[in-house]
């Protein structure tokens, strides 16, 4: 069941080319602006899914709109374009689940550990289900329309102390953690010391060993560099980092039916896109650069992420229905009948 992330073909042609950060192809006739916000460069994949979306959209001629990429956090950080999709000075936004359960606590489901499919065609699947749909319409109430899921890898442990492929070798260790009740508990679970911080200062974190060890997909590491600071990689796809595509519902609800089935075609292309590219990239370019940096790439055995799964998935479910009662339990429900459909 524990298998390393399956290899889709690579868009040669995206990931050689430097994409800039505002769409290029505009028409003269788009009155419309769409700002479009994320926090990593634009030459991660999901930066690039996010510049052929926009493109898309500019072009199209259902909508009237002209789609700007502000990445890097140009726009501020995951906080920040929460809020503005709220106030309506961002239209969409990028962000990881976890920024979102400050706002929507429900959507907290999306960084359960060792509990999604482990292999991207299943999870692929999820994504698409009655049970993802149900969990996204529900970010609808807090003012901003969640259209999609965008893979972004599997999470995976860098450390410097010791390979956390183990259970017992998590005790103790300072780690950074987004702000997510869900990964906090994770880290409780784990014996871990959870240290927040903003995404920009973990790299001087872990060279100055301020924290031991971070969790994160192994090509947003890669792109990140925090290879060059750490001795080991565990293997471990222990939880996604997959990213939400909202847009704020005010704008949302000023656009005609045919442009809102084009723009979600074209977020839908960039879902593909950044998933190949994700998936590609590891091999291609991820891992390579972990050996050739000299770190130690560990896997665990089933028996050992068996044993980390049962050490940690309760308690994460426990405070899940805790913090969210019965909607939360439909929703947890919902979701285990579908992740039902690819166990092994």
């Amino acid at each position: 069941m524990k298998k390393p992330i399956p290899v889709q073909p690579m868009i040669v042609a995206l990931f050689l080319v430097s994409l800039c950060f505002e769409t290029v192809g505009s028409t003269a006739s788009a009155q419309v602006t769409m700002k479009m916000g994320h926090v990593v460069p634009s030459e991660t994949p999901r930066g690039q899914g996010a510049t052929e979306m926009a493109r898309l959209i500019t072009e199209d001629a259902r909508c009237d709109i002209r789609a700007r990429i502000y990445p890097s956090a140009q726009l501020g950080g995951d906080t920040d374009l929460i809020e503005g999709l709220q106030i309506g000075s961002i239209e969409m936004v990028s962000l990881p689940a976890s920024f979102l359960v400050g706002f929507q606590p429900l959507i907290g489901i999306l960084d359960f550990p060792f509990f999604f499919p482990p292999e991207w065609p299943d999870l692929e699947q999820v994504h698409r289900s009655n049970a993802m749909r149900m969990l996204l319409d529900t970010t609808d109430e807090k003012g901003f329309v969640s259209l999609a899921i965008w893979h972004t890898g599997y999470k995976v442990w860098t450390s410097n102390q010791l390979s956390l492929h183990r259970l017992e070798n998590y005790e103790g260790l300072k780690v950074r953690v987004m702000p997510s009740a869900i990964l906090k508990e994770q880290s409780r679970l784990f014996g871990l010391t959870p240290v927040g911080m903003p995404f920009s200062e973990v790299y001087s974190a872990l060279q100055t060993g301020a924290i031991d060890a971070q969790d994160n997909p192994i090509t947003l590491n890669f792109f990140m560099k925090f290879h060059e600071v750490q001795d080991f990689a565990a293997l471990t796809n222990h939880g996604t980092l997959d990213q939400v595509i909202m847009v704020s519902k005010a704008w949302w609800d000023r656009r005609t039916g045919p442009c809102q089935d084009a723009i979600r075609e074209a977020v839908d292309v960039g879902a593909r896109i950044t998933a190949e590219l994700t998936n590609s990239i590891i091999t291609s370019a991820a891992l390579p650069a972990y050996e050739a940096r000299g770190l130690e790439i560990t896997r665990p055995t089933d028996e050992e992420w068996d044993e980390m799964r049962a050490a940690i998935l309760p308690g994460i479910e426990a405070l899940y229905i805790r913090d969210n009662g019965a909607r939360g339990q439909a929703i947890l429900d919902a979701f285990k009948a579908e992740i039902a459909r690819y166990e092994r």
